[in-house]
């Protein structure tokens, strides 16, 4: 009975956690505090596994770039001011996460992510320009 318990635990908690943290890196970024989001990341650029990677977003307001973590790789910088499209749904990660596609300013290659849909406005808020918070 114990194991069936621990097994429900993660499914009956997952979402009052993810809401409450999604609550908490709002008033964060409201505050003009740093946050970190959990997230996953594939790029085309050179240097940069052509796979989704689970990582996190460092978000700084106010910083010209957001910086993408994970373990065993190297950080991806991607500057603010860009544009958002449409996802690539056949080779997405995790079909329980929204993704989108972001287009750094200036050109380069795009970067596709795929996080909680909760955080998506948060994401496009901290991408969309140095000073997101008064958008």
């Amino acid at each position: 009975m114990g194991e069936l318990i621990a097994e429900l635990m993660p499914l009956l908690t997952d979402g009052f956690v993810r809401r409450w943290h999604v609550a908490r890196v709002r008033r964060r970024l409201a505050a003009g505090k740093p946050v970190r989001l959990p997230c996953s990341a594939r790029s085309d650029r050179p240097g940069w596994q052509h796979r989704y990677t689970n990582g996190r977003l460092d978000v700084t307001p106010g910083a010209a770039a957001v910086t993408f973590r994970a373990r065993g790789a190297r950080p991806l910088e991607l500057p603010t001011g860009g544009t958002f499209h449409e996802p690539e749904p056949d080779t997405w990660h995790s079909q329980d996460w929204a993704a989108t596609g972001y287009q750094p300013p200036g050109g380069g290659r795009q970067v596709y992510l795929q996080l909680d849909s909760r955080y998506l406005p948060s994401v496009h808020l901290a991408l969309a320009g140095p000073d997101f918070r008064t958008a």
